[in-house]
């Protein structure tokens, strides 16, 4: 039985806190990183049914956005496709609805960041493989790609001047 799909945020944060990470003033990006990984790899119930189905997926985004004052920032996002067929009022056509759970890091201006959102790419793309081994591949693809750009690592390096835990809808 997994968690529910509505309190995995308080899930991010007992793993948060377990890796010795406050939810709202992360100080180390590779420990909150573990965490996140963990999290990834924890079953959610409440998902749109089906093995092929886009129900639960994973991005890591970076850049420069106006609802983190333009600041550096990073975020590590789990999407869930919410099965919501019992509350659905329309007849023609169903959709599920979508929610993700991030940890968004906004991090202080520095030189080493001066270029984040020049990059040719602003995430590493959504995988929805399944956890276990090939959610683990897609997880260290992940790591490559944060591992690549010495912007990026210099990003990892850094020590957020915030962060938070949100489960928002998505569509």
């Amino acid at each position: 039985m997994g968690i529910a799909w509505r309190h995995s945020p308080e899930r991010l944060i007992a793993l948060l806190r377990r890796h010795g990470q406050d939810p709202e003033r992360v100080d180390d990006v590779g420990a909150s990183w573990t965490a996140f990984c963990e999290f990834l790899n924890q079953p959610v119930d409440g998902l749109e049914p089906g093995p092929d189905s886009d129900a639960d997926g994973f991005v890591v985004q970076w850049g420069r956005y106006s609802w983190h004052d333009r600041l550096p920032s990073l975020s590590f996002t789990r999407q869930f496709a919410v099965d919501v067929r019992e509350h659905w009022s329309e007849t023609d056509w169903y959709q599920p609805e979508y929610w993700q759970v991030s940890l968004d890091l906004v991090f202080p201006d520095a030189p080493a960041l001066a270029d984040l959102d020049r990059l040719n790419v602003q995430d590493t793309g959504f995988d929805f493989s399944r956890p276990g081994p090939e959610r683990d591949r897609a997880i260290g693809e992940a790591e490559w790609e944060l591992r690549h750009y010495p912007t990026l690592r210099a990003l990892w390096s850094s020590t957020p001047a915030r962060s938070a835990v949100t489960l928002d809808r998505a569509d």
